[in-house]
């Protein structure tokens, strides 16, 4: 599958020539010269990786950063010629995944790119129609955002990472809750019926072990 890189760069022939690059490499983009539009672009394309700029007309790369930061947490790569340690603080500190100075070498961007492609994939659990953000808690049914609660997320994440595995309730209570904190095991069983209900026909991902505990494995048998 093709991944999509969104180019919101005003410099047109180095956008062409990033274009050209990534287009050789297997990727689909789509450019943008001014960050007026940006954010609808963004919407309407929505893509797996922004190349972000900070010198734009109309609007400049900061603001934009922040504002696909209030919506996504899809992967931002800014690429500007501001060098001082200060802007790349600022970059990263507004939601920024990777900062490139220019001039840099197509081919060390090409790289970034796929590294934080990489690192997303590994932060996502897809299962046909069911998408599970790790990184974040966020829980998607045929594009659909389904409202999971703090807990919830991090119980679905435990049994994500621990795939095929039989887990105890008192696994998941330590693992979860910390040894520390008393929680009684059936708070546990309360969360996971609460899952399933919210993952609808996809619940059988989550199977209980008759007095063991439970087990979350793609076998729909």
């Amino acid at each position: 599958m093709e991944r999509k890189i969104l180019i919101i760069e005003d410099e047109k022939d180095l956008s062409n020539i990033i274009e050209d690059t990534l287009r050789e490499d297997g990727f689909f983009t789509k450019k943008v010269f001014s960050g007026e539009n940006a954010l609808d672009e963004f919407y309407e394309e929505k893509p797996d990786l922004v190349l972000l700029d900070i010198n734009l007309p109309k609007k400049n790369g900061w603001e934009i950063c922040e504002e696909i930061r209030e919506i996504s947490n899809v992967p931002i790569l800014m690429m500007t010629a501001r060098d001082s340690e200060l802007d790349e603080l600022r970059g990263l500190n507004i939601g920024a995944d990777d900062y490139i100075t220019k001039p840099f070498s197509l081919k060390i961007l090409v790289a970034r790119i796929k590294k934080l492609l990489r690192m997303e994939n590994n932060n996502l659990y897809k299962y046909k129609n069911l998408v599970f953000n790790l990184k974040n808690n966020q829980l998607e049914i045929e594009n659909n955002s389904i409202e999971i609660s703090k807990k919830e997320g991090q119980i679905l994440e435990y049994f994500i990472r621990n795939k095929n595995l039989v887990l105890t309730r008192d696994i998941l209570l330590n693992e979860i809750w910390g040894f520390d904190i008393y929680v009684e095991e059936r708070t546990v069983d309360t969360l996971i019926k609460r899952i399933r209900k919210k993952i609808g026909e996809y619940s059988f991902l989550i199977k209980t072990v008759r007095g063991v505990g439970y087990t979350f494995n793609e076998n729909e048998n």
